[in-house]
């Protein structure tokens, strides 16, 4: 098991207004560094609702860099790794409209969304979200801070393989029925299910009737 889950946390409902990133980097099934940056965003506007849910103010970020400045060093931690986000369309949409705020030439990425993982692998839950799995699996973490989010996440992940005896996160996609997302600054492909061949209908024939023609039923 190889991968590093991220997390971002956004100072308003854009896309590109990433305030904060966490990344847990997980090396032969275990998580062996995680990290969190905080972020100056484009315009240093955050959302009353934004700040109410993870506690980053601007004042908090005011002297910090911008995400072109840090994407070297994050560059580094993710470079040949799957990541692993929980509900990644939004934290790839996050890193996708960043890379294109920033025109950054990022290398495309594979990842892998726990949310997906987790209704495949724990169907019977009622509710897949980060706080919800963590409580059922006695998770103890600080929601919305994006280190601690992104190394739940990476719990979830190692949990999963754990019980369907996974040693690495292919086998783990293989036995879960899952694909890889894809993201680059241009493009985006989702996590999903992999899709089932439709059975063709079995069609019988009854020899040539007066006309000449098959029967078919």
């Amino acid at each position: 098991m190889q991968f590093a889950a991220i997390d971002f946390e956004t100072a308003s409902g854009a896309a590109a207004s990433a305030c904060s990133l966490g990344v847990a980097v997980v090396e032969g099934g275990t998580i062996v560094s995680t990290r969190e940056w905080l972020i100056h965003p484009p315009e240093l506007y955050f959302s009353p609702r934004n700040v109410a849910v993870h506690g980053i103010t601007p004042q908090m970020v005011a002297a910090k860099p911008e995400f072109d400045a840090l994407w070297p060093e994050v560059e580094h931690l993710l470079a040949g790794r799957t990541l692993v986000a929980h509900n990644a369309p939004f934290d790839m949409g996050v890193l996708r409209a960043t890379w294109m705020r920033y025109a950054i030439p990022a290398e495309r990425m594979s990842f892998l969304c726990s949310v997906a993982l987790a209704r495949r692998a724990w169907p019977e839950i009622h509710g897949h979200s980060l706080g919800h799995l963590a409580q059922v699996f006695g998770i103890q973490f600080r929601h919305h801070n994006a280190e601690e989010d992104a190394a739940t996440a990476a719990r979830l992940v190692l949990r999963a393989g754990e019980e369907f005896s996974s040693a690495t996160l292919e086998e783990l996609l293989e036995r879960t029925d899952l694909t890889l997302g894809e993201v680059a600054p241009g493009a985006y492909k989702a996590c999903r299910r992999k899709p089932r061949p439709r059975p063709r209908p079995k069609l019988t024939y009854q020899p040539l009737d007066a006309t000449g023609w098959w029967k078919q039923h």
